[in-house]
C-alpha cells in the first residue's frame, strides 16, 4: 500500500508538469466538437457519417501531431542535468519514472479523445446525419485505432528523443523513422523500374510499404482511404494493420523502456546517446542517399547501361554522401574526410545492395510459364475511355480459353522488338496456381496491335475493362448526358433507368476494336450515384443506335457534332514543341481567329470535342493545333466555349 501510494504521487507530480499539455489537447478537441455542432449543412458529396468514421482526418491529423509533441515532452526533465540528476535521485526506479509518464500521457490522450468521438457521434445522431445501429461500431473501432496510433507515434517520437541529445537531430531522426522506409520501398520500386523494363508492380513491395512504412501503416488501420462512408468501415479489411500496430506499440514501448533504464544521466560526446544510433543513422542515410544518386543518373542517362551506372553511383555516391554524414553527425566540417573504415565498409554494403537489386530483378523479369498461371488481366494503356489501369487489373479475370489466347498474345508481342517512337504500353497481371501475384509491363509496336481484336472481343475482357458493364442496377443513381457543348439530367424512374442501361451495355458488346481505333466519341454519359459511392463514366460511340434512339425518343439529339451548331467564332492555337532534357516544352507558336461563317462550317465537319479524344494515341489528333469553338445551343443561347481537336494529317 505504502508503494502504491509513493506511485500515485509520482503520478500527480508528472501530470502536474504536463498541465499546458492537457489544456491544448481539450482545445483542439474540443474545437472539432464545436465546429461540427455548428455545420448545419453537408457540402455537394459529402457524407455527414464519415465524421464519427475511423477514418475521419481530421482526428487521424491532431492524432499524428498530438502524439509527436507528448512522446517529445514525455521526459523534459532529461533536457536539464541538474534536473536529470534530480529525478533520478528520487526514491523511484527508472522503471517507475517511465510508468508514471507513458500512462499519464495515454491518459491525458485517451479520455479526451474517446469523449469527443463519443460527442461527434450523439451530434450526428440527433442531426440526422447517421443511424446508431450502422455506425456504433465505427465509432468505437474509430477510439481503438486513433488510440493505437497515438501510442505507436508518441513511442516513435520518445526514441528518437532519447537518443539524440539535440533538439535538431531529434527531428531529424523522427522524420527518417517516420519517412525513411516508405522512401526506400519508394526507391526500391525505382531501381527495379531501372533494371527490369517489364517492371510494373511487386505485391511483396505493396505489403511491405503497408506495413512498414508508419504513416502507411495508420492510415491503412484506418482505412481514411478506402470509404467514403464511416458507417461502411468494415473491422475484417483492417484487421491485420490493427494486429500489426498493436505489436509494433508494444515492442517500442519495451525499446524505450530499456533505453530509458540505460541512457546515461551526463551528456556524451556527439550527437546520439549510443553509438548505435548513430550506426542506425548513417548506414540508413547512406542507403537512401545513394540509391536515390543511382536512380537519378538512371533518369540522367536515358536507360544507358545500368551495371556502370550503379559502379559510378557507388565510386562517387557512397564517398560524397560519407563526407557530408560526417559532418552531420559530428557537427564539424573537418570531419569530411575522416572515418575511412565507414567508408570501407558503406562500398562494401552498397556493392551487396545493388548486386542483390540486379539479382533480383533479373529474377523478377521472367514471363511464367503458362501451366503455372491460374488467370490473367490485360490492359492497353493507350485505350482511356475504357476504366483506370489499376481498377481494370483488379476486375479482370481472363480463364480457360481466354486466358490462353491472353497469354499466346502477350507471349507473342512482348517479345517484339519495338521502336521507342512508336510503341504502346501493355499492363499484365497473372494470378498463379500457388496463390502468388505477378505484375508485368510491355512495350509493344504498333503494328501488333493488329492483332489485339481477338483479346478486345473477349466478354471478360470487355467486363474487366467497362465498368458499365459490371453494372446490374441503378437503383441509387441518376444518369446525366453531355456531348461537350450541352448537357442534361435525364428524367428517369428506376425502370426505365435499367432500361437504358441496357440499351447501354449491348452497344458496348458489339463495339469492335477497329471502330475505337477509326472514331471518336460523340458523347459520355454518368451514372451518378446518390448514395455518394462514386460514379460510373460511359462513352458513346457514333454506331451506338440502341442508346441514340433512345435518347433521340426523350427529345435529345446525342448523335449531334461540333458542325451542327451555330457557331459564332472559332480561335486556332499552333503549339510548337522542343526537347528538353527530362520533357518536352510546348509553347504557342501563333493565334488565329476565324469569324467567316463559310470557312467555320469547312472547319468545323473535323472538329471533335476534347474532352472525348480519350483514345486519341489510338485514334490520332494533332496535338500541335488547339481549336477553341464558340457556339450557341440548341435554345440559341451563346455558351461557353468548348475546346477541340482535329484528326493529325
Amino acid at each position: 500500500m505504502e508503494g502504491w501510494k509513493r506511485f500515485s504521487g509520482l503520478l500527480k507530480e508528472d501530470l502536474k508538469s504536463k498541465l499546458g499539455m492537457i489544456v491544448a489537447v481539450w482545445y483542439v478537441l474540443g474545437m472539432f466538437c464545436l465546429l461540427f455542432s455548428m455545420k448545419m449543412t453537408v457540402p455537394t458529396g459529402e457524407m455527414r457519417s464519415l465524421y464519427v468514421g475511423a477514418g475521419n482526418t481530421s482526428f487521424f491529423t491532431a492524432t499524428i501531431i498530438i502524439g509527436v509533441i507528448m512522446g517529445a515532452g514525455t521526459f523534459r526533465f532529461l533536457h536539464s542535468e541538474s534536473k536529470t540528476d534530480l529525478y533520478f535521485g528520487l526514491p523511484f526506479t527508472r522503471k517507475q519514472l517511465f510508468a508514471a509518464g507513458m500512462i499519464n500521457n495515454f491518459l491525458i490522450f485517451t479520455f479526451p479523445m474517446v469523449l469527443c468521438r463519443l460527442l461527434f457521434f450523439s451530434i450526428s445522431l440527433s442531426m440526422g446525419y447517421s443511424e446508431y445501429e450502422s455506425s456504433a461500431v465505427s465509432v468505437w473501432a474509430g477510439c481503438v485505432v486513433l488510440v493505437l496510433g497515438f501510442l505507436f507515434v508518441m513511442n516513435l517520437s520518445l526514441l528518437a528523443f532519447l537518443l539524440a541529445q539535440n533538439t535538431g537531430y531529434r527531428i531529424g531522426l523522427l522524420v527518417l523513422f517516420l519517412f525513411g522506409p516508405g522512401t526506400g520501398i519508394l526507391l526500391w520500386k525505382k531501381m527495379l523500374k531501372a533494371l527490369v523494363p517489364s517492371f510494373y508492380r511487386s505485391e511483396l513491395l505493396e505489403m511491405l510499404k503497408g506495413y512498414l512504412s508508419p504513416l502507411a501503416l495508420l492510415g491503412n488501420a484506418a482505412g481514411i482511404h478506402e470509404y467514403a462512408d464511416g458507417a461502411y468501415w468494415i473491422m475484417e479489411s483492417h484487421l491485420p494493420y490493427l494486429l500489426y500496430l498493436v505489436v509494433a506499440a508494444v515492442i517500442l514501448s519495451l525499446i524505450n523502456l530499456g533505453v530509458f533504464a540505460i541512457r546515461p544521466a551526463e551528456r556524451r560526446s556527439g550527437m546520439f546517446t549510443f553509438r548505435i544510433a548513430e550506426y542506425l543513422v548513417r548506414y540508413g542515410c547512406m542507403a537512401l542517399a545513394v540509391l536515390w544518386f543511382v536512380s537519378g543518373l538512371q533518369v540522367f542517362s536515358s536507360g544507358g547501361n545500368s551495371s556502370v551506372i550503379m559502379v559510378i553511383g557507388v565510386l562517387i555516391g557512397v564517398p560524397a554522401v560519407h563526407g557530408l554524414l560526417n559532418m552531420i553527425i559530428a557537427f564539424d566540417a573537418r570531419k569530411f574526410l575522416t572515418g575511412r573504415w565507414h567508408l570501407l565498409a558503406e562500398i562494401l554494403v552498397m556493392a551487396v545492395l545493388l548486386g542483390g537489386f540486379c539479382l533480383w530483378g533479373k529474377k523478377g523479369g521472367e514471363i511464367p510459364s503458362k501451366e503455372n498461371v491460374k488467370s490473367a488481366a490485360v490492359v492497353l494503356t493507350a485505350l482511356r475511355s475504357g476504366d483506370d489501369s489499376d481498377q481494370i487489373l483488379r476486375n479482370m479475370q481472363l480463364t480457360g480459353e481466354e486466358l490462353s489466347d491472353a497469354y499466346d498474345w502477350l507471349w507473342t508481342v512482348s517479345g517484339e522488338k519495338a521502336e521507342r517512337e512508336t510503341t504502346y504500353e501493355v499492363l499484365a497481371k497473372y494470378e498463379m496456381h500457388n496463390g502468388k501475384t505477378k505484375y508485368f509491363k510491355y512495350q509493344i509496336p504498333w503494328y501488333a496491335l493488329d492483332s489485339f481484336e481477338k483479346i478486345y472481343d473477349q466478354k471478360s475482357f470487355k467486363e474487366g475493362t467497362y465498368e458499365a458493364l459490371r453494372m446490374d442496377s441503378l437503383k441509387y443513381a441518376e444518369v446525366q448526358w453531355t456531348n461537350g457543348l450541352e448537357s442534361y439530367t435525364l428524367d428517369l424512374d428506376e425502370e426505365e433507368r435499367r432500361k437504358f442501361l441496357e440499351s447501354y451495355q449491348q452497344d458496348l458488346e458489339k463495339l469492335t476494336f477497329e471502330k475505337i481505333c477509326q472514331q471518336t466519341p460523340v458523347g459520355k454519359l454518368t451514372f451518378a450515384s446518390t448514395k455518394n459511392q462514386g460514379d460510373v463514366t460511359a462513352y458513346i460511340y457514333p454506331g451506338f443506335q440502341k442508346v441514340l434512339t433512345y435518347m433521340s425518343q426523350l427529345g435529345i439529339d446525342a448523335d449531334k457534332k461540333v458542325s451542327d451548331y451555330e457557331l459564332t467564332k472559332i480561335v486556332v492555337d499552333s503549339y510548337m514543341f522542343t526537347d528538353g532534357l527530362l520533357y518536352d516544352v510546348r509553347y504557342l507558336e501563333s493565334e488565329k481567329i476565324v469569324t467567316d461563317p463559310g470557312n467555320m462550317t469547312d472547319m468545323s465537319q473535323t472538329l471533335f470535342v476534347e474532352e472525348f479524344c480519350v483514345d486519341s494515341f489510338l485514334h490520332a489528333m494533332n496535338p500541335d493545333t488547339e481549336f477553341t469553338v464558340y457556339y450557341r445551343d440548341s435554345a440559341g443561347r451563346t455558351v461557353n466555349s468548348v475546346k477541340c481537336l482535329a484528326p493529325a494529317k
